[in-house]
């Protein structure tokens, strides 16, 4: 778990800046800021390459957007998952060295990101959305939730937060092809700015955002799934925080994303059932939640399945977060689809979640 330091408590950044002497909140004293700090060159191979770069330091990060563009490749046919395959591995590492964001491919970071902060939108409704023979698309390596909750105080040099992303090869990201697609790589950091002492007022600023109080993780677990009709017991080892959502990728032997969790779907925790569902009631409650609160996040990818754990304030939709401990017992079971082929294959069990490291200013309680 990255070393965390607790922020003193910090007033509602929600309210009306201050008039007459008050102290201004820093979300009224601040600004997002975004900066080029990385630009990688490489054209795809046999082999992986892993791209490496220090965070330059300013601010309060709130992540990391890497963006991917392609040009001379021919022929071939795009890979499963393309253009998110282009990203073998990506992460986000502490000062220390320990993962924020956890080693994993580009597919989960897309579902993550879609489905965890979906006030982000659907990366592949975008404007630089391509798959084929030049692929190209953006990832957002986001440990901030929304609104300055789970941002990275980013303000010394001599100890810089990382990120890591390892291209995949040409073979597993464009099958056939004649000619690999060389790729720019560019890296963006996004932050929240340290805010003056003073407004123009002289009112006193709030130097720090009230979510340095919040922490957050982004972990996964890949475990078996068996042959058609056999049952599956996953047991998730990713516990001892307070869960924000789970994220099931089934894929079968090829890699291929399959809908292969049979009616019923067993949630428990300890000695509690959490719910037996059935796929099409777990679609169903995805599509209340998401589509319900506006997101249109249209078209859940196949084998994709989502147990979202956050509220939306003001639309009153959602859950609060699951807390679990170290020693918490999380199970989820299925049969393995009786028509399912190519087996056994794998479930990627994706888990956000949060770390409080200080009083939980309520506005930011569960969202």
């Amino acid at each position: 778990m990255p070393a965390l330091t607790a922020a003193p408590p910090q007033a509602n950044p929600t309210a009306a800046p201050a008039a007459g002497g008050g102290t201004v909140p820093f979300f009224y004293g601040s600004n997002r800021y975004v900066e080029k700090f990385a630009t990688d060159t490489w054209q795809l191979t046999t082999t992986t390459s892993e791209l490496v770069h220090n965070i330059n330091p300013g601010g309060f990060l709130q992540g990391v957007r890497v963006q991917f563009r392609s040009t001379g490749g021919v022929g071939g046919t795009a890979s499963v998952d393309q253009p998110w395959v282009v990203v073998q591995s990506a992460s986000l590492e502490n000062i220390d060295g320990a993962p924020i964001m956890y080693p994993m491919g580009g597919f989960a970071y897309y579902c993550g990101d879609r489905f965890f902060r979906p006030w982000n939108g659907d990366a592949a409704a975008r404007f630089d959305y391509a798959a084929g023979p030049n692929p190209s698309m953006s990832l957002f390596l986001k440990p901030e939730i929304r609104h300055t909750a789970g941002v990275l105080a980013n303000t010394d040099a001599r100890a810089q937060y990382r990120v890591r992303v390892t291209m995949n090869t040409f073979a597993n990201v464009i099958t056939s092809g004649s000619t690999a697609p060389t790729f720019t790589v560019t890296f963006y950091l996004e932050t929240w700015a340290q805010p003056d002492d003073k407004d123009l007022r002289d009112n006193p600023i709030e130097p720090l955002p009230p979510g340095l109080n919040l922490a957050t993780l982004r972990r996964r677990q890949v475990l078996a799934i068996n042959s058609a009709s056999a049952d599956n017991q996953w047991q998730l080892s990713n516990t001892g925080n307070e869960i924000r959502g789970i994220i099931a990728i089934v894929r079968d032997s090829n890699g291929a994303r399959q809908d292969y969790l049979s009616d019923p779907i067993r949630w428990r925790i300890d000695n509690r059932s959490m719910g037996v569902f059935s796929p099409d009631e777990v679609f169903n409650r995805m599509a209340d939640f998401y589509d319900g609160l506006g997101f249109n996040l249209v078209g859940r990818p196949q084998g994709v399945y989502v147990w979202p754990r956050f509220y939306q304030p003001g639309a009153m939709k959602g859950e609060s977060w699951l807390a679990t401990t170290n020693a918490s017992y999380v199970l989820f079971e299925s049969a393995t689809l009786s028509s399912g082929t190519n087996l056994p294959g794998t479930v990627e069990w994706v888990t956000d979640e949060v770390v409080p490291v200080g009083p939980v200013p309520m506005e930011f309680e569960s969202i």
